[in-house]
């Protein structure tokens, strides 16, 4: 099975996709447009803005890794 440029173009922005709520003190200083989200950062500290704590409104913590569509508290933008 081979898979098409445009599927890949798809998946990729499926992976790289993260809540809205998702934060961390960068976003604040140069702007969301500017912040890699997809990856996390050995250096940030993450937090849901939803719950203000890093814990979402599941109870799981809040990373670039975690905050996917497949949470039932994700939102896209």
């Amino acid at each position: 099975m081979s898979i098409t440029p445009v599927q890949d173009t798809q998946d990729a922005e499926a992976v790289r996709t993260v809540c809205r709520r998702l934060r961390t003190k960068m976003y604040y200083v140069i702007g969301r447009q500017h912040v890699d989200l997809s990856v996390s950062s050995s250096t940030a500290q993450y937090w849901c803005a939803l719950t203000t704590t890093v814990l979402g409104p599941d109870d799981v913590c809040s990373s670039p890794e975690t905050c996917r569509s497949h949470r039932a508290c994700f939102e896209s933008d």
